[in-house]
């Protein structure tokens, strides 16, 4: 970020990121747990995390940015869930709340309890979602056995409103998205067993368009940050990875690894400054880490 610093001198000033990031051991869960939802929009120190398996979850806890504190229930239980929202002002919606069962069922969150709203058009689990709560987005997604979804729905804070399709169906992808508008969808599952992919698609709004890949086929990462300026991380290649890919809008880079290897985990945060929340290693886990690129203010000399 390039800024005019007009207190004293008035001077050109970059922000720009010293290092690639790291991870950081941050409290752990109260509930162990995979195929859990998180609040996509949350910071680091504000997270929302909520259902899940390892028997269906229907618990939420909220992060502080240094411990997990239990709050009021969901009123679905369910695994495979997607987030969207801040701590606040939370969205969940889809998953499965029985063996091999979807559901369209959407929740919001108020910072205090769970309300049940419409549901999505199409009932599904393993989706992702992105956006805040009056402005979200879910795609991808099964409904079991063979079957993939390219399916992508808008919500506007009351209803669900189909638009248009990702280009390649798929299950469990790495998500992320602070924004409806700027929402990423990497990798996933085609097929059963391990018919892992590295494509990658962007929606601007309207409609989803093909970028590059990452290094490597996966599903069931998690993510955080934006289109721009965002990473995935863990996942199945197929045995479990501890891989993080950082995106900058036009390519990935390999960068620091989580401490731990999992997969089916939840992330919310930016690009800089993330979470990586419980997952599969493969016991349910309730591991948080935390991640951090540095940044430094310089001087531009114009002379």
């Amino acid at each position: 970020q390039l800024y005019y610093d007009s207190d004293g001198v008035g001077i050109f000033k970059f922000v720009g990121a010293l290092g690639a990031g790291t991870w950081a051991s941050g409290g752990a869960l109260n509930t162990a747990r995979n195929g859990l939802g998180a609040a996509q929009a949350g910071t680091q120190t504000a997270g929302l995390a909520f259902g899940g398996e390892g028997s269906l979850k229907n618990e939420t806890e909220e992060y502080n940015g240094t411990s997990w504190s239990e709050q009021n229930n969901l009123n679905t239980a369910r695994a495979s869930i997607a987030g969207a929202g801040i701590q606040t002002a939370g969205l969940g919606f889809g998953g499965s709340p029985t063996s091999g069962g979807t559901t369209a069922v959407t929740e919001e969150y108020n910072g205090t309890s769970w309300s049940e709203q419409n549901d999505l058009n199409s009932a599904r689990y393993g989706l992702k979602g992105g956006g805040i709560q009056t402005a979200a987005l879910a795609f991808a997604g099964t409904t079991g056995g063979t079957n993939r979804l390219t399916v992508t729905e808008k919500y506007d804070g009351t209803s669900w409103t189909e638009v248009n399709d990702l280009n390649t169906a798929r299950t469990d992808p790495g998500g992320l998205g602070l924004l409806q508008t700027n929402s990423l969808c990497a990798g996933g599952n085609t097929s059963p067993g391990a018919n892992y992919i590295s494509n990658v698609e962007i929606f601007d709004g309207t409609s989803w368009t093909e970028v590059a890949n990452t290094n490597a086929n996966k599903h069931g990462a998690g993510g955080a940050g934006t289109s721009t300026d965002g990473i995935i991380f863990g996942g199945n290649i197929p045995s479990l990875t501890a891989a993080t890919e950082a995106y900058n809008g036009t390519s990935w880079t390999e960068v620091a690894d989580l401490a731990t290897a999992r997969a089916s985990l939840a992330g919310t945060g930016t690009g800089s400054l993330a979470l990586a929340i419980g997952g599969a290693q493969p016991a349910n886990s309730a591991l948080t880490e935390e991640w951090t690129v540095a940044h430094a203010i310089k001087t531009i000399d114009l002379s």
